[in-house]
């Protein structure tokens, strides 16, 4: 009897552990679809916004989740909302609850709103890195470089023990873009791809593809050209599955860029067009018209990139988009420079300058102020031209950037070569190319080397004047410019063969 007793007792529990199991497995599968119908629905939303978009898988399951197994009536409504793609009532229930959470949700509809609130936050938010490394990257997103470099910092203790977790990845996602930003391109390629491995493994698809474009980005800037272009393929097929055109389009757009820096213009002309006739936002629409004007300028056809800088200036201007107003004013500066209408070259650039400043972008800002100086330059102002490139030296030690510095440094060895002070031009070219040596700056060293050279004739050491020659023209030869290396081959074959006509007499 107790046997049997038994057996019904065994039999009822495992009918029990069946039942809830297969309860647990129904609840969770609900959520699953719950979540991905969320994330689908957000994404929707998120290709009319007219802004940088932000986006993370984990926080949306992480809303959904806790909405979920909240319970009441007044959650089971703000789900049903967020479900649908409007937030905006789960935003609000959240608050009290978890207000960290509910303002990286609201980050994914109103991204430099939610940023000015987290902004105020920020101390809460690294004290909490879970949700604290997402500071960085809104940060990133409204162009805040050195508030995104500060805040990866402060976040490196506790992330660099942590590794291959999802909120890592995140972490080694906007550390990837430090690290580039400083010209650091082998630490942000493991990074990025740190954080596409577990992005994968994950299936977070609009990750994945945030991470094939930036590693794009990376190996463009390291010229290993073929595999940024396969990087970009690979974004724009996770974008064409999850029927986001907006994002498709901007990954068609870098399409175009590298396109533009491989001198393949009329394929980057046909990327722009095929961007520009897909379902965009007018946001997207007025950058895609920088490009355009940037390539109308390369290609040197200034007025077309006039008329086209004009039309972006004042598209800009209507979407309040600082950025891509602060950009189409450098573009249409360097426009004016090509002209050489100088007097609207400095006004614009200054303008830019201004408005970089405010954005803290010192890197753009330095390149107009770099801009402003070329264009005194050739009004033979070159006292007005040097006030521009000592702000460059004085910006660069508030804010280090060795590539404007370099060229800041150089461009002043010009102007005291013009003064005939040579001794103070070596001194300059000399420490432009010691920032030149240590970016590895091929087109910058090669410059460097033929202005030393130049200054050793001038100064009647031909013996170090033919070796500098030389030198440069290996370096030119690395650079893979034939014009460049055709150029100083000839200087450097005069100087030789003057160097043995003195030998001989």
């Amino acid at each position: 009897m107790s046997e049997k007793y038994f057996a019904y007792i065994l039999i009822s529990a495992l009918i029990v552990i069946i039942i809830t199991a297969l309860f647990l497995l129904y609840w969770r599968i609900r959520l699953r679809y719950l979540q991905n119908l969320t994330r689908i629905n957000i994404l929707k939303r998120q290709q009319t916004i007219n802004q940088n978009t932000f986006f993370s898988t984990i926080i949306i399951n992480s809303c959904v989740q806790k909405l979920f197994f909240l319970g009441g009536k007044t959650a089971k409504s703000a789900l049903l909302w967020l479900v649908a793609g409007k937030p905006e009532k789960a935003i609000i229930y959240l608050e009290s609850r978890t207000p960290l959470l509910a303002l990286f949700l609201n980050a994914h509809i109103n991204p430099y709103g939610a940023y000015r609130k987290i902004s105020q936050q920020k101390r809460l938010c690294l004290l909490t890195p879970e949700y604290g490394v997402f500071l960085p990257i809104l940060t990133y997103l409204a162009y805040n470089y050195k508030a995104t470099e500060k805040y990866v910092n402060k976040l490196s203790l506790y992330f660099n023990n942590k590794k291959n977790n999802t909120t890592s990845a995140y972490y080694n996602y906007i550390a990837s873009f430090v690290y580039m930003h400083d010209g650091e391109m082998l630490s942000a390629s493991q990074n990025a791809s740190a954080a596409l491995k577990v992005f994968q493994k994950k299936q977070y698809a609009i990750e994945t593809a945030a991470c094939h474009l930036l590693l794009a980005e990376i190996y463009r800037i390291s010229c290993v050209n073929d595999v940024a272009s396969a990087m970009i393929d690979s974004a724009i097929k996770i974008y064409q599955t999850q029927n986001t055109p907006l994002f498709e389009a901007k990954a068609v757009v870098a399409k175009g860029m590298l396109m533009v820096f491989e001198n393949r213009y009329e394929e980057a002309a046909e990327q722009y067009q095929k961007a520009i006739d897909m379902p965009i936002t007018e946001q997207l629409r007025a950058d895609i018209y920088n490009q355009q004007t940037l390539l109308l300028l390369i290609k040197g056809k200034f007025n077309k990139a006039e008329k086209l800088s004009k039309t972006a200036l004042n598209l800009q201007q209507n979407l309040k988009n600082q950025h891509g107003l602060a950009l189409a004013l450098q573009l249409a500066a360097q426009i004016a420079f090509a002209q050489k209408k100088y007097v609207k070259t400095i006004r614009l650039a200054n303008r830019a300058v201004g408005m970089y400043e405010l954005q803290q972008n010192y890197s753009a800002q330095a390149e107009c102020l770099y801009l402003a100086a070329e264009s005194r330059c050739k009004q033979h102002l070159y006292g007005e031209a040097e006030k521009y490139l000592r702000t460059i030296l004085w910006l660069n030690r508030r804010h280090p950037n060795s590539f404007h510095t370099a060229n800041a440094y150089s461009l002043l060895g010009l102007i005291y070569m013009q003064r005939h002070d040579l001794q103070r031009a070596k001194v300059l070219f000399q420490q432009s190319l010691h920032l030149e040596q240590s970016k590895q700056r091929c087109e910058g060293m090669v410059a460097d080397y033929a202005n030393l050279a130049l200054i050793e004739e001038l100064t009647n050491n031909p013996e170090t004047a033919v070796s500098n020659w030389q030198i440069a023209l290996e370096y030119a030869h690395q650079s893979g410019d034939i014009e460049l290396e055709n150029l100083i081959s000839i200087h450097y074959t005069a100087e030789k063969q003057q160097k043995q006509n003195d030998n001989n007499q």
